[in-house]
């Protein structure tokens, strides 16, 4: 599985990595600039099979970003992490398919577990 994170977030890129490397799966990195159809072409060439959206990093794109993303795969998985714990985000983004919702601070096992299960509902699918 391929797992395309898009942040500057040196701990949850630390949690993401750490986490592909010992279930051996796959990571890439966006964290340059946060125009979305930049994020959008980085996601085309990934093709990735979950993406974790840190909102801190994309703002105030985040949500142009998953509508663009909703409308290229449905399939993906995506995730949405930000320190904004404001009802109107979470209004907006709720909307757009999101697969889960984490507000900061990242717990490291809660973020694995979660992405463990992801894993496995793949691996399920696939038989």
């Amino acid at each position: 599985m391929n797992i395309l994170l898009i942040t500057k977030d040196s701990e949850l890129t630390s949690i993401v990595e750490s986490f592909a490397e010992s279930s051996a799966n796959s990571t890439s990195c966006y964290c340059s600039e946060p125009v979305p159809i930049k994020v959008l072409s980085f996601f085309l060439t990934s093709l990735p099979s979950v993406v974790i959206v840190d909102d801190d990093f994309m703002t105030p794109n985040s949500v142009t970003l998953i509508e663009s993303i909703r409308n290229v795969n449905q399939k993906t998985k995506i995730i949405f992490t930000t320190s904004d714990s404001s009802i109107e985000l979470g209004k907006k983004v709720s909307q757009l398919g999101i697969y889960y919702y984490n507000i900061k601070p990242i717990d490291k096992s809660e973020f694995n577990e979660l992405l463990d299960s992801i894993i496995k509902s793949k691996t399920q699918q696939s038989f």
